[in-house]
């Protein structure tokens, strides 16, 4: 609401529109751009590639699309009706903690540590995420703010300090217990991957 008031103070009502229709039309845009990304991720990688096997039409995987767009706008919409009246910064910080906790200890182990399996870093992304939301959810921001129960059951309003290290502890303990011959590829290919990402020599 800062560019809309400064333009009300200093154009008046023609910069207030102006500015107004800018702000909506980014809006707008940043929404469908998530919502279309939301339901090509389900068509595509979780229908067509993972229930399917590659074995989706192309009409199949726009009918289930346009599906998950619906549940997913409806979703959203419940979500904003319920958080309304919670202060935006703080929400924005939750879901920063719900993403590093599911994504940031994958990236690091992928880049530095060489024993990292693909099924330890599906169980600690899989750990980071369930946990994270699991922590918000009964937290004080959600248990008590908008859920109106009287305690949190979880104390602190952020889990990325609980989070985080749960995840890197999943990933390391399934990679270390991984024995399988695709653990073993993947832990031969690290210093090939590694050199490639540090020099770029023979990313071509």
């Amino acid at each position: 609401m800062v560019a809309v008031h400064l333009a009300d103070a200093i154009g008046g009502s023609l910069l207030l529109g102006f500015i107004s229709a800018v702000a909506f039309a980014t809006i707008l845009a940043v929404v469908a751009g998530l919502t279309l990304a939301g339901a090509s991720a389900v068509s595509h990688d979780l229908y067509a590639c993972v229930f399917k096997r590659g074995r989706a039409t192309e009409a199949q995987e726009i009918r289930v699309s346009k599906g998950a767009a619906v549940v997913i706008s409806l979703a959203a919409i419940a979500l904003g009706i319920e958080f309304e009246t919670m202060n935006i910064a703080y929400m924005v910080g939750l879901v920063f903690a719900i993403a590093a906790s599911a994504n940031f200890p994958i990236l690091v182990l992928s880049v530095f540590w060489r024993g990292l399996t693909t099924r330890g870093a599906v169980a600690g992304g899989v750990t980071g995420l369930v946990t994270a939301v699991g922590m918000v959810v009964l937290g004080p921001g959600v248990w008590v703010a908008a859920l109106h129960h009287p305690a949190p059951i979880f104390p602190y309003e952020n889990p990325a300090l609980f989070s985080v290290p749960l995840a890197f502890a999943a990933a390391w303990i399934v990679s270390v217990l991984d024995r399988s011959r695709a653990a073993a590829e993947v832990r031969s290919a690290f210093n090939a991957q590694f050199v490639r990402a540090q020099i770029g020599a023979g990313a071509d």
